[in-house]
Order: C-alpha cells, then sequence, then structure tokens
C-alpha cells in the first residue's frame, strides 16, 4: 500500500508494526515477525533513509530501541517529496515532448514552402515524408488513389503496416488503383493484403493521378502529376478537398470491386450492373448517414422521387430499413 512512498511489503510490515508497539526494540519485532534479524534491519536503514526514524534526543535513554518519527509529519513530507518527484518528472514529459513535436516539425518540414492553403514538399524524398506522415494521422477515412509503383524508393508506395494499423484502429479505407493489365504487380500484392485486412478496394483500367486524402481535412498529390517523384502539394482548402473527393466518389462508383484475387467480388460487376449510377449514388449517400431531404438535393431530385428510389432498393435488397440499406449496399462493395 505505501509501496508508492518506497516502501516494500517488508519494509511496510515493520514501519507498521512499529507504530503500533513504539517501545518494542529490534529483538522484539525479530520475534514478532518471524524474520530474520538482517531483513529487520534493513527495513529500519530503509525507514531511516526516507526520514521515518529520529535519533535519540540528548539525554534519551532509548536502547535497542528505533524511534520513529510521528507518522503524520513523517509521511506527509514523505508524500510531499514523491509529489515533487513526479511535478518534476511531468515538467521533464511535457519538455520531450514539446522537443518531439520540433524534431517531427523540422522533419516534415524539408523541402517544404507554404502559401495560402497549401505546402509544397519538393523531391521524393521530401513526398514521401508527406504522405507517410498524413495517412498516420487518419482517425477516420483515408481515401487512397494509386496509379502505379514504378521503383522501391517510390513516393507515393503503399506503406502495407500503417494501412494495416490504421485499419486495426477503425480507419475506413478506400484505395483505387489500376486493374490487373495495367498495374503493377507491388500495387497489387499490397492492395490485396489491405483488402482481406478490410479495406476497400476497386480497380479502373487507368487511375488519373496519386491522392490521399484524410478524414476529408487535408489531402497530398503531386506537385506534378507527370512526374509524382518531383514533390508533392498539401492541401487543406475545403473547396479543394470537396473538388477531390468528388472526383474519388466518381471514379469510385465507375470502379470495379476486388474481391483479392484479381477479380470482382460477388457483389461486383453482376450486381453493380443491376444498379443505375443515381442508385449508386443514392446507396453512397445513405451510407454516408444523410437525410432523405440532404439526399435528394444532393440528387436533384424531389423528396418523393428519392424515397421511391429508397422503396425500390429496399424491396431488392430486402432491407427493412434506409440506415440498413445503406449498411449493406456499404458492406457489398456498391458505395
Amino acid at each position: 500500500m505505501l509501496r508508492v512512498l518506497g516502501l516494500d511489503s517488508g519494509t511496510e510490515a515493520v514501519y507498521r508494526l512499529m507504530l503500533e508497539h513504539p517501545s518494542w526494540g529490534v529483538d522484539r519485532l525479530v520475534r514478532e515477525l518471524g524474520q530474520d534479524r538482517s531483513a529487520v534491519t534493513t527495513a529500519l536503514d530503509t525507514l531511516a533513509d526516507l526520514a521515518l526514524l529520529r535519533d535519540a534526543a540528548a539525554g534519551e535513554d532509548t536502547r535497542d530501541t528505533p524511534l520513529l518519527v510521528p507518522p503524520r509529519a513523517g509521511l506527509g513530507a514523505l508524500l510531499d517529496r514523491r509529489q515533487d518527484e513526479l511535478d518534476r518528472t511531468q515538467l521533464e514529459i511535457d519538455a520531450g515532448r514539446a522537443a518531439v513535436a520540433d524534431v517531427l516539425a523540422d522533419y516534415t518540414a524539408l523541402g517544404r514552402t507554404t502559401g495560402a492553403g497549401v505546402e509544397r514538399f519538393t523531391g521524393a524524398e521530401a513526398a514521401g515524408r508527406l504522405q507517410a506522415d498524413l495517412t498516420a494521422q487518419a482517425r477516420g477515412e483515408l481515401l487512397a488513389l494509386v496509379p502505379r509503383t514504378a521503383a522501391d524508393d517510390d513516393p507515393w508506395t503503399l506503406d502495407v503496416p500503417l494501412h494495416l494499423h490504421l485499419l486495426d484502429r477503425g480507419v475506413r479505407i478506400r484505395i483505387l488503383h489500376m486493374d490487373s493489365t495495367t498495374g503493377s504487380a507491388r500495387n497489387h500484392e499490397a492492395a490485396h493484403r489491405l483488402l482481406r485486412a478490410g479495406a476497400e478496394i476497386r480497380t479502373l483500367p487507368a487511375v488519373p493521378l496519386h491522392l490521399r486524402l484524410v478524414d476529408g481535412a487535408s489531402a497530398a498529390l503531386p506537385l506534378d502529376p507527370g512526374d509524382p517523384d518531383g514533390g508533392a502539394v498539401l492541401l487543406d482548402e475545403p473547396g479543394a478537398l470537396a473538388a477531390l473527393r468528388a472526383l474519388f466518389t466518381h471514379l469510385w462508383d465507375t470502379a470495379t470491386p476486388c474481391d483479392g484475387t484479381d477479380g470482382a467480388d460477388g457483389t461486383g460487376d453482376d450486381a453493380g450492373q443491376a444498379y443505375s449510377p443515381r442508385e449508386r449514388a443514392l446507396l453512397r449517400l445513405l451510407a454516408e448517414g444523410l437525410t432523405d431531404e440532404a439526399a435528394a438535393r444532393k440528387l436533384g431530385i424531389s423528396l418523393r422521387s428519392e424515397r421511391r428510389m429508397i422503396s425500390s432498393l429496399s424491396d431488392r435488397t430486402g432491407a427493412r430499413s434506409r440506415f440498413q440499406l445503406g449498411l449493406q449496399a456499404a458492406r457489398s462493395g456498391l458505395v
């Protein structure tokens, strides 16, 4: 119980017995505790080091009896010293945290120039640091366009262990990459590992550029789509982010879901072709949690038409509610 103050179980037992019987000498303590004399004297040394024992006053005859500092004063002072130690430790931790933040800021700033709502990172190394750092910040959603992986030092290579960590934390990951006839083997191997871990993967014959879009709040893409190794740009302007998300969503709605074997899964080609683009868009909006009114506005249709579409989709999928409909659409890869 008093270990936090520096008393191990043996020392605490000696201390408590002395509190009950302050007149007992060392020999009596040894007999009552049933311990070796060396163990008791070691405990007394510890108590002395912790300033819980006092020296005899002038003329005081203590013989073999150790003298206790009054416990309220002794333990109170010990608590105060322990609190001071913890306060110093906290200050050291705070200073360490600030130092780490400075190091990380310096690390990510290499090759960076800034502007209004835009940060530019020059060179492949800086671009790689940017996309890795941005990916690690994902808390809810990560969207990725992955055209190709050309070399081991490609700054846009999918960091599979990092993405697996995000999936373990519950981050939703959606990746668009090129299909098996045009994409690289490295991309497909990485994508399939992530797919098996819970990521959502779709393919297209061509993917226009590299992109990482995190939580709808930040996006990284190449400075020059024709030279992705030359550097990257980090955007946080809401208008630009909305446009990039719209691009991703448009490509996603037209892409082919993967099953981990370079083909479509059971809900891919056949199931996807059973829904019109507007129906797929509605399913996506439902999966994102939009209300009927908001979904209708997004689609540019009347509320009555939107609800008729929901009724038709529910009949076809067997969903009992609009929430279940959106959930089934997400699980089946339709959104």
